[in-house]
């Protein structure tokens, strides 16, 4: 097939590099969203799927507006087979979806967390199973019909980065499954009565509770983990949590107590409902470094209240 790569994140990346493996495939043009201003210094930096793009030796198309008239003009002169999309961030329209079958790539069971945000959903809700699905995009958001999809488990304690990795190397199987004998995937509705939706996430979602219950925020660390971090005030400083997990139930300290510290292990802090035992932190403008390690610099004291 000759076709086109959609896509901006590290999720589309196992499946354009997976296409490239098999030359049976032409991949006409990848496109992505346009660099945007990062960090402090506002630098201009490119889509993580636009790097690895360019790294393989493509070109990289990456308009303002995919719609346009100049965008629609460039991509249908190429007379693409399939149009693959993902984790772009932004709307195909008619036109462009009638210039090719066009597939997406999203990492849940649909129509369950459709939207932004699946995987984080997933692990903020303390699920056990999650996957993938391809789907032919339709005009409203996540809701074209399945073509494939396969579940994958959510291994107990697993952080959003890991199973980040794993559900894209899942979609690049899929996809691969999919364009060998693609009339052996017919379409199949979805039931909008399962319909779930997820939200976009900022800054303010990251901050951590400590008066909530202890499952609560073993998975806000989760699915925070590692980027960008679920975090607490310590010493009037931002001071990420990257790993935890359950130390004992109930405690008689007030939550957000530092209440143990535990030699080459971590310490624990108080919540709702238990202490729960702090093994991975990152302080403000400091590389991760594991919990006991970090109480060696700053010389924690049981007692200390964080939050």
């Amino acid at each position: 097939m000759k076709l086109i790569f959609i896509g901006s994140s590290e999720y589309g990346i196992p499946a354009l590099e997976e296409l490239v493996s098999h030359k049976e495939h032409q991949i006409l043009l990848v496109i992505s969203q346009p660099s945007r201003p990062k960090g402090r210094k506002q630098i201009l930096e490119a889509t993580p799927l636009a790097l690895a793009a360019a790294q393989l030796g493509f070109e990289v198309f990456t308009p303002e507006d995919i719609n346009s008239e100049a965008s629609l003009t460039r991509i249908k002169a190429l007379q693409p087979d399939l149009i693959i999309t993902a984790s772009y961030g932004a709307f195909l329209g008619r036109e462009l979806r009638k210039t090719a079958l066009c597939l997406n790539l999203h990492p849940s069971l649909l129509p369950q967390y459709r939207g932004s945000s699946p995987i984080r959903t997933a692990i903020l809700n303390g699920d056990t199973i999650s996957g993938n699905t391809i789907f032919r995009l339709i005009a409203r958001m996540d809701a074209g019909p399945i073509l494939v999809q396969e579940s994958l488990s959510i291994d107990e304690g697993e952080c959003y980065s890991s199973l980040h990795d794993r559900l894209a190397n899942h979609a690049a199987m899929l996809l691969m499954q999919y364009l060998m004998t693609p009339e052996s995937f017919p379409e199949q509705p979805q039931d909008e009565s399962l319909a779930t939706y997820t939200e976009m996430f900022g800054k303010t979602d990251t901050l951590l509770h400590w008066h909530n219950p202890c499952n609560l925020i073993l998975n806000k660390i989760r699915a925070y983990a590692e980027e960008p971090g679920a975090y607490t005030m310590f010493r009037d400083k931002e001071l990420k949590i990257l790993y935890a997990q359950m130390d004992s139930p109930g405690s008689p300290h007030e939550p957000g107590t530092i209440c143990k510290i535990i030699k080459n292990q971590g310490f624990t802090i108080a919540a709702g409902d238990g202490e729960i035992l702090i093994s991975k932190v990152q302080a403000a403008g400091k590389r991760a470094m594991d919990a006991w390690a970090f109480h060696l610099g700053a010389r924690l004291n049981p007692g200390e209240k964080v939050g």
